[in-house]
């Protein structure tokens, strides 16, 4: 009996600990658990005295790029970068955050800034981001946080405690104006950069993307002779330190009987020149550096490319939707559209084979008549190509395939010839495989040809 009774206090002791455990963890509300979260996470963020570091690569394959921020509890948030685009915007900003909690802890940057600008690139298909998942705290006082929207390979950040001094010490901010400035030199989507180097019978063609922050390197020639040309298919993601760029995967190989490695360059002046092929010279710039086996080296802005001359080889038929004519830096398929009624793309037969005559060089629109019926109004040229400069020698007059009547104004179709040849200063790029752009930096006319055959 006593055995029993025992067994019932127990029984009660236990069931009156449950039901007391039980209020404890239900006496704060989902809104009061929520809110303090929150006020944790702000705590957390608002703490160091210098404010955090984060190393901020927006995809896989991109570079870089360092940012430092010091969160405030008023709700505001100083964001240093390097990111050079904008005239320096995006250098130095004080924006809005919000910390909230919707399906977890978020870190939202409420105004227009570095990771809104990123956001945008590309279409806003880049991969960066201007919301974020908190994901914890590491044990050494790290905070994590995830890309809030990338549906796969999300975007990991760390943020680091930053000490006092570490922002001035590692934003290159004059390095990526800089390199901006130079990549806007000519109007062009392709930008050929020369890299030459000082004491060795070398330059490579580069290309620099400093948004993705990825470099290329497309080809070595011997400086004595630009005939000995060497294809090189490098490409690395890089950072900015300071006054270097810190490649991702280094460079190393021989090239046109080089031996080569460059891990950084570290870069000291710019300089301003000048290309002479237009009846005013083009102003373009220079820069100084050393690389990281103490080369000495120039990049210069340049109008060669030893990739572009290969569209001659690689396809007899390019097209060119509208979309991709532009004059200087602004798209102008409406304006075509208008002059050239019924216009479709431009055409551009380079060797082309006619079935047993002479080979067939010409270039001109494919139009859509109200009629249903098609025409081709193509200028026959006779090419001569140099490097990558394409002279057209046209024939006087049109030749018109398909329907002999149309809507279009043929004549009109000389304003975009015109604009592509003027002066015999074509220059092809490679902007993407199977993609040449076809550029006059002297009128500032941008013709982007597909290959057809492909």
């Amino acid at each position: 009996m006593k055995k029993g009774i025992y067994t019932f206090l127990l029984l009660a002791a236990v069931l009156a600990s449950c039901n007391d455990s039980t209020v404890a963890i239900f006496e704060k509300t989902a809104d009061e658990r929520v809110n303090e979260a929150i006020t944790a996470l702000k705590e957390d963020l608002t703490a160091p005295t210098n404010g955090w570091k984060i190393k901020y690569r927006p995809e896989s394959g991109s570079g870089s790029f360092y940012v430092f921020m010091k969160f405030e509890e008023n709700g505001s948030v100083r964001i240093r970068t390097d990111l050079g685009a904008n005239n320096g915007e995006f250098f130095d900003q004080i924006i809005t955050y919000r910390v909230d909690n919707r399906l977890g802890l978020e870190l939202i940057m409420e105004n227009y800034c570095f990771f809104s600008f990123l956001f945008e690139q590309d279409g806003a298909t880049f991969g960066a981001e201007f919301e974020f998942s908190f994901v914890n705290k590491t044990p050494d006082d790290a905070l994590v946080f995830r890309s809030k929207t990338d549906v796969s390979d999300a975007t990991i950040l760390l943020f680091e405690e930053a000490g006092a001094t570490e922002a001035d010490n590692t934003l290159g901010t004059e390095l990526a104006t800089n390199l901006n400035i130079l990549a806007s030199d000519l109007a062009n989507f392709a930008p050929s950069i020369k890299l030459t180097y000082t004491n060795k019978d070398l330059l490579f063609f580069i290309s620099l993307d400093n948004f993705k922050r990825t470099l290329s390197f497309t080809a070595a020639v011997r400086k004595t002779n630009t005939q000995i040309t060497q294809t090189v298919n490098f490409g690395t993601p890089y950072t900015i330190i300071g006054d270097s760029v810190v490649f991702d995967t280094p460079l190393t190989g021989t090239f046109v009987g080089n031996n080569i490695t460059i891990k950084s360059i570290k870069f000291n002046t710019l300089t301003d020149g000048e290309i002479n092929v237009c009846a005013d010279p083009i102003p373009i710039h220079g820069y100084t550096g050393v690389t990281s086996s103490n080369d000495a080296i120039i990049i210069e802005t340049s109008l060669l490319d030893a990739k572009g001359a290969a569209f001659a080889t690689l396809s007899d038929f390019y097209f060119c939707p509208l979309g991709n004519i532009v004059d200087n830096g602004q798209f102008v398929a409406d304006k075509v559209a208008e002059d050239v009624k019924g216009a479709q793309a431009m055409q551009l037969y380079y060797n082309y084979d006619l079935g047993g005559g002479p080979p067939f060089y010409a270039i001109g629109f494919y139009i859509q008549n109200t009629n249903g019926t098609v025409t081709f109004a193509l200028r026959e040229f006779t090419p001569v190509l140099n490097n990558n400069n394409l002279v057209f020698n046209f024939a006087p007059d049109f030749s018109i395939f398909g329907s002999q009547q149309t809507d279009a104004n043929i004549d009109n179709i000389n304003i975009y010839l015109d604009a592509l040849a003027d002066g015999d200063n074509t220059y092809v790029f490679e902007y993407a495989p199977n993609v040449y752009e076809f550029f006059n930096p002297c009128t500032g006319w941008s013709f982007v040809f597909i290959n057809a055959n492909q």
